[in-house]
């Protein structure tokens, strides 16, 4: 009983003299995730949890220079409680850090929580596995609440991870266990030598299975750094014979970064390592951690010391591979805009000390959009890897290819000098090479792709320019490009940033627009060629803003599909034109009027309530759906056809007509006319205009029109302004035609002002010989 009291002292002082570098170790690591959380968490929570961890170690550390001082003052059992009390607090501080810290939107900090909580628990098998129960409960509490916050997650990546710790967990037990019972081997076998010699040989068989069994990596050496003893599992991750390492002096490490914790010992000291270590025998690079101890007699003199090994290889690469994935992108394995923006502040400073000047070069893939939607996503990754492939043979040594989203790259080239022209210099040959290299087609999964890309390049100008500055400015250059045409390369300048202010100034007028009363549909008469009579009408929407003035359709147009506000607009155009052809339908019933043609943009057609939209705009309105006819563009059927035929057809069932818009431009219009639903087919103006001058022209009319024929399709010209243009459309027996020869586009009431023309005659007299 009194070898079991005084067993159980030990036990307990061991705990407290582990427990000053258990409460730092604490300490450091609240510090590291408080200063590494703060600003992604709430601020005041975070706060609150490190002004209460702090105090707990504190008091955890103060109490183990009072044990060793003042140990009589209590019993054991005394004491025992009040480590016990005191590691409950601080394991629940730790362990509820998983639900109040872990910030979802980021896996860079979710790694780094996983990190800190394995790293204590890890270090909790050597400061508290002399009380079993202690370390069990540290454990516990620690790991158990992150396991349950990974499951939360409900991801595969995360549900994984939970796993792992989960087995993490169950391994940290069984080695406690184990070191626990190598305590009390250790403690039992000296209680029994000092007590009985005759007893030592049994108690050292008792530490030799032990030390045999453990699942870590044993060594045990003398003073002169000899290894005296080594363990199976130190064996096994050294892959090394057992007579090798028996004998082998430390000091002939050719990795002499253990050295120092190999000496501590001799010191009477702990020592500690973790990192990278290269193997004497098989030249293995791992990643280890170990602890160190001295080695007494019964003396308490030192006699050597004995090393405890892990290999954390693994743990260390996956650590690796995550901070991998938070630094490059994820599908072409180059540096993401994280990286970017580290590596352009690191050339601002460069600037700013030694006037270096660096550019960027915002690169856009021309259509790239198309290939997506027409041959899926899987190709369209494909391209994009191969296109950062051929990227970064072409750039310079040192500068830096990055993805930072879609199909836009960003190119950062350092070192461009100080010489602001040579510089631009340089950067326009790099684009030269960019432009041809993208040029070369793409052989893709049996698809040869042929891509263009747009360039816009901007340079650091002022000290005070940030990382986002300069970024804007290479963004605003690039869309410069594609204004020009695509395929080129444009160089930022002021009046590049006055352009995308009235931009963002037109974007914010749209939104108010219709509440302002500054949008208004114009309409253009559709004439029927055998009758010359105005059959119906084209709605063609105008804006005239308080701000801007009248601003012109190319222009608004694309902003209000950029913004999505095409969507809202787009639902009034069609609500107020339909409204309109039904009020004149009935003034003017003499007429005759036969549709109103209403353009329909791919963000409308792709909303999902669009279906939905058309048919309660139907019945609210009381139009006949046949009098109304949606106008496609290609951009919206070079997608999925067979999805796009199957809206089609429900269209087509409401008894709407459609109509594909400036037909001929698009590369596969003559396939949609096979597979698609369309009632009426639209002549492109480009083929109209020149057909006085450009025979081609006219044949090409020509065939478009039998084509029409045998598919039944209606036939609209745009475009028509010269009388040659209208006899030669009516010579070849075209169906209806649009254009200034008839009428410009007009507003509402010029438009019944023309339908209440010649006393309600709904005769177009037009400009015929």
């Amino acid at each position: 009983m009194k070898d079991k009291n005084l067993e159980h002292e030990e036990l307990t002082s061991i705990a407290y003299e582990r427990l000053k570098l258990a409460s730092i170790a604490v300490m450091i690591n609240a510090t590291i995730l408080s200063l590494f959380l703060y600003g992604h968490v709430n601020s005041e929570l975070l706060l609150f949890w490190y002004f209460s961890i702090l105090p707990v170690s504190l008091l955890r550390f103060a109490s183990s220079f009072y044990y060793q001082r003042n140990r009589e003052i209590f019993s054991n059992k005394r004491w025992k409680q009040i480590f016990y009390a005191l590691l409950v607090i601080s394991s629940l501080l730790i362990g509820v850090t998983p639900f109040f810290f872990f910030v979802q939107e980021s896996y860079q900090h979710q790694s780094i929580l996983m990190i800190i909580i394995a790293g204590l628990t890890a270090g909790a098998i050597s400061s508290l596995s002399s009380l079993l129960r202690a370390v069990q409960l540290f454990l516990a509490i620690a790991l158990v609440p992150l396991i349950l916050q990974l499951f939360l997650q409900n991801t595969l990546m995360h549900n994984s991870l939970a796993f792992l710790v989960l087995f993490y967990l169950l391994l940290l037990l069984s080695i406690a266990k184990q070191f626990n019972e190598n305590y009390h081997a250790i403690i039992k076998s000296r209680q029994m030598y000092e007590e009985k010699n005759e007893e030592l040989a049994r108690s050292q068989e008792r530490f030799e299975k032990v030390f045999k069994q453990a699942p870590l990596g044993i060594m045990i050496y003398d003073t002169d750094l000899i290894i005296r003893e080594v363990n199976q599992e130190f064996i096994n991750f050294l892959e090394a014979p057992r007579e090798y390492l028996i004998g082998l002096n430390l000091n002939t490490l050719p990795d002499t970064r253990l050295l120092v914790s190999l000496k501590a010992p001799l010191d009477n000291a702990e020592g500690f390592y973790e990192g990278e270590y290269t193997t004497k025998l098989k030249r293995k690079d791992l990643w280890i951690t170990m602890s160190t101890s001295p080695l007494r007699d019964s003396a308490h003199h030192v006699i050597g010391g004995i090393g405890i090994v892990a290999d954390i290889t693994q743990r260390m690469l996956t650590q690796l591979s995550f901070e991998h994935q938070a630094s490059y992108d994820m599908l072409t394995d180059i540096p993401n805009r994280t990286t970017l923006i580290e590596r352009i502040n690191q050339e601002i400073i460069r600037y700013q000390r030694h006037g270096v000047i660096f550019g960027i070069m915002f690169l856009d893939l021309d259509h790239f959009k198309n290939i997506n939607d027409s041959l899926g996503h899987g190709i369209g990754d494909k391209l994009l890897i191969e296109a950062a492939l051929r990227l970064k043979k072409v750039v310079r040594v040192g500068d830096t290819v990055s993805r930072i989203g879609g199909d836009e790259f960003v190119v950062l080239l350092p070192d461009l000098g100080e010489n602001e022209k040579l510089s631009a210099t340089d950067a326009e040959h790099v684009a030269e090479k960019i432009h041809a290299i993208l040029a070369e087609p793409f052989e893709i999964n049996g698809h040869k792709l042929n891509i263009t890309s747009s360039i816009g390049i901007s340079f650091i100008t002022k000290s005070d320019e940030s990382a986002d500055d300069v970024l804007k400015y290479a963004d605003i250059a690039m869309y410069q490009a594609k204004k020009a045409g695509r395929d080129t390369t444009r160089f930022y300048k002021q009046k590049m940033d006055e352009w995308i202010k009235r931009r963002l100034g037109l974007e914010n007028g749209l939104r108010d627009a219709i509440e302002n009363k500054e949008l208004e549909i114009h309409y253009q008469p559709i004439v029927e060629f055998s009758t010359s009579k105005l059959i119906g009408a084209e709605a063609l929407l105008r804006w005239n803003s308080e701000t801007f003035g009248n601003v012109y359709p190319d222009e608004f147009i694309p902003i209000a599909e950029e913004s999505g506000l095409i969507i809202t607009i787009g639902e009034w155009v069609l609500q107020n034109a339909i409204n309109q052809f039904v009020l004149w339908q009935e003034r003017f019933k003499e007429v005759q009027l036969k549709k109103i043609a209403v353009n329909i943009s791919v963000h409308q057609f792709d909303n999902p309530e669009f279906l939905n939209q058309v048919d309660r705009i139907l019945k609210s309105s009381g139009i006949k759906p046949q009098n109304l006819e949606l106008e496609l563009v290609e951009s919206i059927i070079v997608k999925d056809v067979k999805i796009v035929r199957e809206k089609m057809q429900k269209l087509r069932d409401l008894g709407v007509g459609l109509s594909i818009d400036d037909f001929g431009t698009g590369y596969s219009s003559l396939s949609y006319l096979k597979k698609l639903p369309f009632t009426t087919l639209k002549i492109d103006k480009s083929f109209v205009q020149d057909i006085q001058f450009n025979a081609d022209d006219k044949e090409l009319i020509s065939i478009i029109l039998t084509i029409a024929k045998n598919f039944n399709l209606d036939v609209v010209a745009e475009g028509v302004e010269t009388d040659e243009q209208y006899k030669f459309l009516s010579e070849k027996m075209c169906g209806y035609m649009q254009g200034y020869y008839c009428s410009k586009p007009m507003n509402a009431l010029s438009f019944t002002n023309l339908l209440a023309s010649s006393e309600g005659m709904c005769e177009i007299v037009l400009n015929q010989d």
